[in-house]
């Protein structure tokens, strides 16, 4: 059975995104941003039978997240789970959605995320690997992302400036988006050039922002979707590719390409359209040079020529591929993709105002994770084709 456009996303929420919100707990969060998506969607608790919620990094003794946060809703579930694929979690939460959907085990589930981080969680110890890179300053994901930036410069002669243009591109649309962390603060080409250096070569404005929040999403059968309080956007394809890509002899991605495009593949075959067909697209963009190799590895252009496709505009409204109309992880706030999916649904909707891509009926989202600065580094493709 193909599942194209059996499930629909009924409801969405976000709530405020900040770099501090003193008071609000994650799972404060993560039960507004349910509370916001069930209403959304013209619900009540007791309409949603399924449950899933994005596990926290560090676990602790938090044993049971996803079933004490059914508790605190209210919500007697016949499906729940924590699930962890770094930043491709809420895309893959909405594929198991649609799956535990389509195999009768509920009817309607609610796909959610809560994140606070003060006070941040200190790991009992260091992560598994770590001790072979922490010696040499490697520590995240920051220095890592700059390696991988470093050797598509010299590799493919990508530039620094075009790094800024990923940036400026969704800092133009935060400036658009009122609940951005970054709204009322325009960036140009020459900000982005002048910031400070984090991990040579990411400058600031290369990196994701901090961001306390929370959001959810509603997924249910597409029938039932048609009576709810919104247009419903279906669901029309999906596709994951887990790797260890950059870990040499592991496979050489100049000689098969990014894992990735295996991910997004299958979301267009699921679907039955090509990338011509996409009219806005949520890249997962922790830091600029990803999106660089998104773009290279979805299709949307050859392998190294992600530098010269950002140019010009073509990431922008009004552009060949416009993307990250909300801002993005880098510049409305790091919600693990979960805005990205919000977004997605919102443009479909047509309700996006200043911001809202021209005729838009087709939106392509990305999720992107793992533990790339951890040995050995393996990463989360995840891909979704949502339809109007």
């Amino acid at each position: 059975m193909n599942p194209k456009d059996t499930c629909a996303i009924a409801g969405v929420g976000l709530t405020k995104l900040a770099r501090r919100t003193p008071g609000v707990s994650s799972i404060g969060f993560t039960l507004e941003g349910c509370k916001r998506a069930i209403e959304d969607a013209g619900l009540t608790k007791d309409d949603v039978d399924g449950l899933l919620v994005v596990a926290p990094t560090q676990a602790g003794e938090r044993h049971g997240w996803a079933t004490r946060i059914a508790a605190y809703l209210g919500i007697s579930s016949n499906f729940t789970a924590a699930v962890e694929c770094g930043g491709a979690t809420p895309t893959v939460m909405v594929q198991m959605a649609t799956m535990a959907i389509n195999a009768g085990m509920c009817h309607t589930v609610v796909c959610c995320y809560g994140w606070q981080n003060n006070p941040v969680d200190v790991p009992p110890s260091l992560p598994p690997g770590l001790e072979f890179t922490l010696p040499y300053g490697d520590l995240a994901a920051i220095p890592f992302k700059a390696q991988i930036a470093r050797r598509h410069m010299h590799d493919f002669g990508t530039t620094s400036k075009q790094l800024g243009a990923v940036a400026v591109a969704f800092r133009k649309h935060a400036n658009m988006n009122p609940n951005a962390q970054m709204y009322g603060k325009p960036m140009t080409l020459e900000d982005h050039q002048n910031s400070r250096w984090v991990v040579e070569p990411l400058r600031l404005f290369d990196c994701c922002l901090l961001t306390d929040g929370g959001g959810a999403v509603v997924v249910t059968s597409a029938e039932r979707a048609k009576d709810m309080k919104n247009r419903p956007v279906y669901i029309s394809g999906w596709g994951q590719a887990h790797s260890a890509e950059f870990m040499s002899p592991w496979r050489d991605p100049q000689v098969k390409g990014w894992e990735g495009g295996k991910a997004a593949d299958q979301a267009f075959n699921m679907a039955g359209l090509t990338r011509k067909d996409i009219d806005v697209c949520q890249f997962y963009d922790g830091f600029t040079i990803l999106v660089i190799i998104e773009l290279e590895a979805y299709g949307f252009c050859k392998m190294g020529e992600g530098g010269p496709f950002v140019e010009d505009g073509r990431l922008e409204l009004g552009g060949e591929l416009p993307s990250n109309t909300a801002g993005g992880l880098l510049s409305e706030g790091h919600t693990f993709g979960m805005a990205h999916i919000v977004e997605g649904v919102r443009q479909l909707r047509g309700e996006c105002g200043e911001r809202q891509a021209k005729d838009a009926e087709t939106a392509f989202i990305t999720g992107y994770g793992g533990a790339p600065h951890e040995y050995p580094p393996t990463l989360s493709y995840s891909t979704l084709i949502l339809r109007r």
